[in-house]
């Protein structure tokens, strides 16, 4: 199956980047922070107006 090339397609070093902060927050136990990540990245994937991504810290 084709993927659209949508106005919210993810570059690969974006979603590397958002993985690897799944990954540590899950390592960390933080499993709601993994949650809430997961669910803004799918309103902005979605065209959510009131999305509230933003580009990720890792400091």
């Amino acid at each position: 199956m084709a993927r659209s090339k949508g106005q919210h397609q993810l570059a690969s070093s974006t979603l590397r980047t958002l993985e690897q902060r799944l990954s540590l927050l899950e390592e960390e136990g933080r499993f709601e922070c993994a949650y809430a990540l997961r669910m803004e990245v799918a309103d902005w994937l979605l065209g959510a107006r009131d999305a509230n991504l933003s580009a990720p810290s890792l400091s």
